[in-house]
């Protein structure tokens, strides 16, 4: 029992790393697409207002960005320090649980767009699998950090008697 709950220690501090730098991908990824389609935030918008309409949507896709990077830094950490021994509560694991679910849903209007979208307004194809292939990734992630910590939570119990 004390090997299994090492083993799970161990995948815990991984996942934890794991974790934070799909959190830094998130963030780049993010600028990135600002970057090359910054065009697209200020295509509605009148004439004399699209620069203050572009700085709105990029201080506001900034701010949500970061957020969801303190969320994934908050969860990789907390795992981290699971992993090494010290005891961090369950806030973390229901923050996690929080955002496998939203993730998930996340994707469920893509994946009914992607089929029902002209072809000139597609995502192209290479594009689409591969934000599918990394976020799947990164939701496969979190879905392993979860069993493991809750995991480590049971075994860690149950040795304490």
């Amino acid at each position: 029992m004390e090997t299994e709950l090492r083993r799970r220690r161990i995948e815990l501090i991984t996942l934890g790393g794991g974790i934070i730098a799909f959190g830094v991908w998130s963030v780049l990824k993010t600028f990135l697409y600002v970057w090359v389609d910054s065009g697209s935030l200020t295509e509605q918008a009148p004439e004399e207002s699209k620069t203050a309409v572009m700085v709105l949507s990029i201080v506001i896709i900034a701010i949500v960005v970061l957020i969801d990077l303190a969320l994934r830094c908050y969860i990789g950490l907390s795992a981290r320090a699971e992993g090494i021994g010290q005891d961090k509560g369950r806030a973390y694991i229901v923050l996690a649980a929080v955002m496998l679910v939203l993730g998930i849903l996340s994707w469920i209007p893509m994946l009914i767009n992607f089929g029902g979208q002209d072809q000139a307004e597609k995502r192209p194809l290479l594009d689409f699998l591969i934000s599918l292939v990394v976020d799947a990734t990164s939701l496969t992630l979190m879905g392993k950090l979860l069993y493991n910590a809750v995991k480590v939570k049971k075994l860690r119990r149950q040795l304490e008697g």
